[in-house]
């Protein structure tokens, strides 16, 4: 089993709303998508033939407004800067790189037993790859989404799907939670934020609570590269599942990676 980053506490930091409707928590549309993308995933094998930006930190966060934490290296972030308070306009002000590889694991647990899903996520002229690894680690599938459209192939097939992403984002190709949701969950749902270091990492961590199912999620996303690194889902005290981005590269993929069978470029035509 991919072993996980630990993590270095920093800082230690539910309320009950009478709702007669069961609210649709951006935490709960992304577990349905990210069940549809397995669907989709599963369907595009069966139908294919043969199988960074700087973090601004808000008014009242503990540092002036205009401190930009690349652009003012002698500045360090502190537990302080980071409150349950203002973590989702921290997060609001982040933006994660134009261009970038990076390694995901999906590890998921039930009744004593694992599995893990590992892809590599491809990012850059708008374009996201997603690279399906078979048993032996070797890249095996391939899906994309570009304006709108998806795409899908195997390696060392002619055959190609296309067709449209409905509501599948490219996160959920990866089986990624989309971090940038923070910012529309009810504040009271936040029951933890502050700043941690994982891996070596200095990371912005927030747990979300859903007091309805009992699930909570955590995310902790890096203030070097914006990029979401790590993400626990959790029921109680048990782990149910876990995302860990590594291996990121903030360097541009190459172009032959966005090409499909056909011999037909999924990168804008000027691209060299």
């Amino acid at each position: 089993m991919t072993e996980r980053p630990t993590e270095q506490p920093e800082t230690q930091a539910a309320s009950e709303s009478d709702k007669s409707v069961r609210k649709i928590t951006p935490r709960r549309a992304a577990w349905a998508v990210f069940l549809a993308a397995i669907v989709l995933a599963v369907f595009c094998a069966i139908a294919l033939p043969g199988g960074s930006s700087g973090i601004v930190l808000p008014e009242g966060s503990g540092a002036d407004a205009h401190d930009v934490i690349t652009e003012q290296t002698q500045y360090q972030l502190t537990s302080a800067d980071i409150t349950k308070q203002n973590v989702q306009q921290v997060v609001a002000s982040l933006a994660r790189p134009e261009a970038y590889s990076a390694s995901v694991t999906n590890t998921l647990y039930w009744n004593g037993a694992w599995k893990e899903i590992h892809v590599m996520q491809y990012v850059r002229d708008g374009v996201c790859l997603t690279e399906y690894d078979d048993a032996d680690g070797n890249a095996e599938r391939f899906e994309a989404v570009r304006d709108g459209s998806y795409f899908a192939w195997q390696r060392g097939n002619s055959a190609q799907y296309t067709g449209s992403t409905g509501t599948v984002t490219s996160d959920d190709l990866s089986m990624i939670p989309t971090y940038e949701t923070l910012v529309e969950e009810e504040p009271q749902e936040i029951t933890e934020a502050g700043l941690r270091t994982v891996g070596g990492m200095s990371c912005i961590y927030a747990t979300v609570a859903d007091a309805e199912t009992g699930y909570n999620l955590t995310y902790w996303i890096s203030t070097v590269s914006g990029l979401l690194i790590q993400a626990d889902y959790t029921r109680g005290s048990e782990l149910v599942r876990s995302v860990v981005v590594d291996e990121i590269e903030q360097e541009q993929p190459s172009a032959s990676l966005f090409v499909m069978p056909d011999g037909t470029s999924l990168l804008p035509e000027d691209t060299e």
